[in-house]
């Protein structure tokens, strides 16, 4: 094979997307489907599927659960790298985008809070600046009678 078959074959394995975890987190849509106080551990798991992680603990007498989710995904730019910035810059193996979503169940099973967080990582190059923003999402349900769910938001941006 010629040299630049090989480099035209490089370059179309190293281009398109990689990601791992649950694509439905970066769904807002299907995130939106979730209701704090409503929406049961069964509900859940038939919109998201099982969680990567799974935690327990007694409290009080009853037993509560707390389950978490992770998606990542990175966009791959094959001329970066065969110009070399992009071994610089955008390193090997490092996400454009994250997403965490953590939520804890009652003791009925019914969703009490609901965390949502998504890191986005620009990690620059000869011709743009250092981005990293992210976004965090909670809702949460206090156990006092008549209170409904309290939602607040968190953001963060660095440039560099």
């Amino acid at each position: 094979m010629k040299r630049t078959s090989w480099l035209g074959l490089a370059c179309l394995l190293l281009a398109g997307c990689v990601w791992t975890g649950n694509s439905k987190l970066a769904s807002d849509e299907a995130m939106a489907q979730i209701k704090v106080g409503e929406t049961t551990s069964q509900q859940l798991v038939s919109l998201l599927g099982e969680p990567d992680s799974r935690r327990t603990i007694e409290l009080a007498g009853s037993t509560r659960e707390w389950w978490s989710y992770t998606y990542a995904s990175s966009t791959i730019n094959p001329i970066e790298y065969i110009l070399l910035y992009g071994f610089f810059f955008n390193g090997i193996g490092l996400y454009d985008s994250r997403y965490d979503v953590g939520v804890s169940f009652d003791q009925r099973g019914l969703v009490s809070s609901l965390s949502r967080t998504k890191a986005d990582y620009d990690m620059g190059s000869p011709f743009s600046p250092l981005k990293v923003s992210s976004v965090a999402n909670r809702t949460m349900r206090f156990p006092e009678a008549g209170k409904g769910p309290v939602r607040y938001e968190d953001k963060m941006e660095y440039r560099h």
